[in-house]
């Protein structure tokens, strides 16, 4: 492929993949020492939002600081301190210490919250626009394939030893990630001077730009509704290990349908974007946030084991059909200027919405039953894929009307 070829996204790619190996590793890993430290199922809830509010909170103001910082370094020293915290979870054997756990969990995401912007600036910077969704559909489908593989042998390695050797392995993924990365070639990129050069000033500029760009906002929108319905990946650890009663290499092995959906949705929209045109595009965002309300309904009312994983499968397709639709949307729709606030913005409103919804599945699962809050979920994404469908026909016809 052409774009292997870039040398500026080679390397990003190259420690992209490096990093998601260690991560899948290390997420299965984080899921046995919370039910081990506990066994509730608000730990996995609480584990996630002490994941995500501290991305969230971060990502408020990482754009805007990013934009003044050299790309290359930020995401060098990210990894080395993304490393170094990563082993720190081998040496908790305790519940005394699961506050530990937390801490560290916080302490991880406020590193990854500089990361996702300064890439999404190296990439658009290095990538020409044609070939942006081969980029991200790439990124993705590469993400999933990895998901499959290293959550398959995550789960053989959790059954057959102890699941804290994980944490080691992605440290030693985030180091090499980091050598790869200190290889890139210098990263040219164009900025306004003329933009507010305060941290404050720029912040604001951010806020104010996306409020103008109606466009980037109702993406956002649709975005955070789609995150609310992932969430449900954190009602379906409880699912798995305590309503079921399965063993932790079950729920690794489900990640497999999860990895495949992505995996065809990164072939899929790279085949039909460019014949569908934009009026297609956001029909099949409309539809993708209908099939995943139905599908997530079915995950917790399927019993047997395969029909689940099928109805995963369906529910991964959708979601990551409407993520790369969605990312590469907002690289066209925004300004350079402004692309890295734009998407430090986007992490905090898509993962705010995220790790609350968690928070409120996993209570509300341990509460009600995780059959019943996934009725709850059904009918919001229903409501949410029409009404996306029902503004953008609405906004479709004011245009023609002009």
């Amino acid at each position: 492929m052409a774009l292997l070829k870039h040398p500026v996204f080679r390397r990003l790619y190259a420690a992209h993949i490096i990093h998601i190996i260690g991560n899948e590793f290390t997420f299965i890993a984080v899921v046995g020492l919370l039910h081990d430290l506990s066994g509730s199922g608000l730990s996995f809830a609480a584990g996630t939002v002490f994941r995500m509010v501290p991305y969230v909170l971060t990502s408020f103001f990482s754009g805007a600081l990013v934009e003044n910082w050299d790309k290359q370094r930020v995401m060098i020293t990210v990894n080395l301190l993304r490393g170094i915290l990563v082993s720190l979870f081998f040496f908790i054997s305790s519940p005394a210490y699961l506050w530990v756990a937390f801490l560290l969990l916080i302490a991880v995401n406020i590193c990854s919250a500089f990361f996702q912007p300064a890439m999404q600036v190296a990439i658009v910077s290095a990538v020409a626009e044609k070939d942006r969704l081969t980029a991200n559909s790439l990124l993705q489908g590469t993400t999933s394939f990895l998901i499959i593989v290293c959550q398959g042998v995550a789960a053989i390695l959790v059954y057959l030893f102890s699941y804290r050797y994980n944490f080691l392995l992605d440290a030693a993924c985030y180091m090499f990630s980091l050598l790869i990365l200190l290889r890139l070639p210098k990263i040219v990129i164009d900025t306004n001077s003329s933009l507010a050069t305060s941290f404050v000033a720029r912040l604001q500029e951010g806020f104010r730009y996306i409020a103008r760009k109606k466009d980037i906002g109702q993406v956002l929108l649709y975005q955070m509704a789609e995150r609310v319905l992932g969430a449900y990946y954190i009602m379906l650890m409880y699912y798995i290990l305590q309503e079921r009663g399965e063993g932790l290499y079950v729920f690794g092995l489900l990640d497999i349908p999860l990895g495949l959906g992505g995996v065809f949705a990164g072939i899929v929209v790279t085949k039909i974007s460019d014949r569908l045109g934009d009026k297609g595009v956001s029909a099949v965002q409309g539809w993708t946030l209908v099939a995943m309300g139905l599908s997530i309904y079915a995950v917790f009312h399927i019993t047997p084991i395969f029909g689940l994983a099928a109805a995963i499968l369906v529910c991964s397709l959708a979601s990551y059909s409407a993520s790369i639709l969605s990312v590469t949307k907002l690289q066209r729709l925004a300004d350079p200027d402004y692309l890295a606030r734009v998407f430090s913005i986007r992490e905090m409103a898509t993962m705010g919405s995220f790790s609350a919804s968690c928070l409120v599945l996993g209570y509300g699962a341990e509460k009600v039953g995780s059959a019943v809050v996934s009725g709850w979920l059904a009918v919001f994404g229903v409501i949410a894929g029409f009404l996306w469908l029902w503004t953008r026909s609405r906004l479709e016809r004011q245009v023609a009307d002009m």
